[in-house]
């Protein structure tokens, strides 16, 4: 079993996502000069503190 390299009280998570989405992220990431992980959990950080809520609602 890999370890993770964080340590204790973190879970890796992975996203499937289409690829422009995801080029889009790496291209923001690197003008930060951060990885892209890190990228994405500072934006889903704000966004949790923000307190916004998700209206989901099903395609038609």
């Amino acid at each position: 079993m890999a370890t993770n390299p964080i340590g204790k009280g973190t879970k890796t998570i992975g996203i499937n996502m289409p690829k422009g989405m995801a080029e889009d992220l790496e291209k923001r990431a690197d003008s930060m000069h951060i990885s892209k992980s890190k990228y994405c959990k500072i934006i889903l950080q704000q966004w949790l503190q923000s307190g916004k809520k998700l209206t989901l609602a099903e395609k038609k």
